[in-house]
């Protein structure tokens, strides 16, 4: 159990000696505990401040079917119920295996054609005089977001300046 940082445990045999070492890995708290007795005239009360592991090594033998406890570094234990890994679709007979969601189509784009996206996104949301082919103001506070752009007129994207990628 050395150099783990996460450590899920449950299902102990009844005399597991591993109970009693996990009890101690997972710590104690302090609790009050306190004892009242009665004599004839002196009726006393007692109140201390005592620690307790926060599971007993019988409190972990006892975890219900499905329940854990997991133990990550950093955090404090929790207690939790996990599926059996039956129902992740793990089986004994085969490996398991994961999707690979790497693999697809790579498609390449030119020169020109990038340039061309390039100042098409940058003019998208601007006002263009179509016979000048020159912009004339950008759009601003007017929910350019939601208003359908004209797309800038061909002859505008060839008299601007080409973007240098050298």
């Amino acid at each position: 159990m050395d150099n783990c940082q996460n450590t899920i445990f449950g299902g102990f045999a009844p005399n597991s000696q591993t109970a009693e070492v996990l009890s101690k890995a997972l710590g104690s708290r302090t609790v009050m505990s306190g004892s009242i007795s009665r004599g004839k005239n002196d009726p006393s009360q007692s109140l201390q401040m005592m620690e307790r592991p926060l599971m007993t090594p019988d409190e972990l033998k006892s975890i219900p079917k499905g329940n854990f406890v997991v133990m990550k570094t950093g955090t404090h234990p929790m207690r939790t119920r996990l599926r059996l890994f039956l129902d992740w679709g793990i089986t004994f007979g085969k490996p398991y295996t994961v999707e690979e969601k790497a693999h697809r189509k790579v498609m390449y784009a030119d020169k020109q054609t990038l340039e061309e996206n390039i100042v098409r996104k940058h003019t998208a949301g601007m006002i263009v005089d179509e016979e000048a082919g020159e912009i004339l103001e950008p759009l601003t506070g007017t929910g350019a977001l939601h208003t359908p752009v004209a797309e800038p007129p061909a002859e505008a994207l060839k008299r601007r300046s080409h973007v240098r990628t050298e």
